[in-house]
């Protein structure tokens, strides 16, 4: 089980959105203990970071070895174009049920973008997703509405990405699977904001039916909402 910000989430761990997934992925395998596994549904960017090793496995009962005498790792099935290649929902869902290995998942991508349109076929998760945590780039807010802060999105004239434009992009969204056991969102960048603009988001959401989360992933911290 993972604590975040003092909630208590089952894995797997999927994470979808924008403005900082990767970055929560590896703060999340500082923070835990024990084995535990980061990879993805989608793709990551190669080389990956130093902070853990990176190994390539043609599939992921080959990850348990690597995995032993509780380690850290990061696995893909494939390198491709500077990209590493994952494991698709099904099959990471049917090695966490069989091993209870736990993992991490990058299940979206969003091109740096601090928030993101989903097409039909996204995100990349299984039917019944155990936790899911939307990761929300705060830096967008009061921006304006365009692909320079929503991947994806076209520019409107005069739109602003005010709280509730961003409310409704996350909720009416694609962020989450109806059917996610739990639902968590994570404003990230908080520190990109005034607190009078931070406290007026996290009003919006906080009747919602979803655990709420803020922190500034590059100063290191994450609180709950």
């Amino acid at each position: 089980m993972l604590n975040f910000a003092g909630y208590q989430l089952n894995y797997p761990i999927w994470l979808t959105g924008g403005g900082g997934k990767t970055s929560l992925m590896y703060y999340l395998a500082r923070c835990q203990n024990g084995p535990l596994i980061l990879t993805t549904s989608t793709k990551l960017a190669y080389p990956p970071r130093e902070e853990l090793p990176f190994y390539r496995v043609q599939n992921l009962e080959e990850a348990l070895l690597l995995v032993k005498e509780e380690r850290k790792i990061l696995v893909g099935s494939r390198v491709e174009k500077e990209k590493i290649i994952g494991f698709t929902p099904e099959e990471l869902d049917a090695f966490y049920r069989q091993y209870r290995i736990p993992l991490v998942i990058e299940a979206d991508g969003s091109n740096r973008r601090p928030l993101k349109i989903h097409w039909a076929h996204e995100p990349a998760l299984p039917d019944v997703p155990e936790t899911v945590i939307a990761v929300v780039g705060l830096s967008a807010l009061n921006k304006p509405y365009s692909g320079e802060y929503i991947h994806r999105a076209e520019g409107v004239p005069g739109k602003i990405i005010s709280p509730e434009v961003l409310y409704r992009l996350i909720l009416r969204g694609k962020y989450f699977s109806p059917s996610t056991r739990k639902k968590v969102i994570f404003f990230n960048q908080a520190d990109a904001v005034d607190n009078k603009q931070l406290m007026k988001v996290l009003s919006l959401f906080k009747n919602s039916g979803v655990i709420v989360t803020y922190g500034s992933l590059r100063e290191g911290y994450i609180l709950p909402g």
